[in-house]
């Protein structure tokens, strides 16, 4: 281990200067990885919203086909989709009531 007393001025200027160089090395080390990482979210959230889009598009889309198909249906066979209807509340209704008594 050396002394600080045993050190001489070019020891502590040559220490300094590998200081600085270090520093500057992590500097630049620190900057080129939040720049990487920007340009990674950045790239991210382009694709996150061009999915979005697409999938808003497609759902209101499928949502508007299968809403005029229903409309069509219940327009042209009004009693049976009411008799479904009715047939389909009757047995939830009967199986929430079957797991409500437990």
């Amino acid at each position: 281990m050396t002394h600080v007393n045993s050190l001489t001025p070019s020891d502590i200027t040559s220490a300094v200067d590998d200081i600085v160089e270090n520093t500057k090395r992590a500097k630049d080390a620190a900057l080129d990885a939040v720049k990487s990482a920007r340009d990674t979210a950045t790239e991210v959230a382009q694709q996150t919203r061009t999915f979005a889009a697409e999938q808003a598009r497609a759902g209101a889309a499928w949502t508007t086909k299968q809403a005029k198909e229903a409309h069509h249906v219940a327009e042209d066979h009004p009693m049976g989709l009411a008799l479904g209807a009715f047939a389909l509340g009757l047995g939830l209704g009967f199986l929430i009531s079957r797991n409500l008594a437990r």
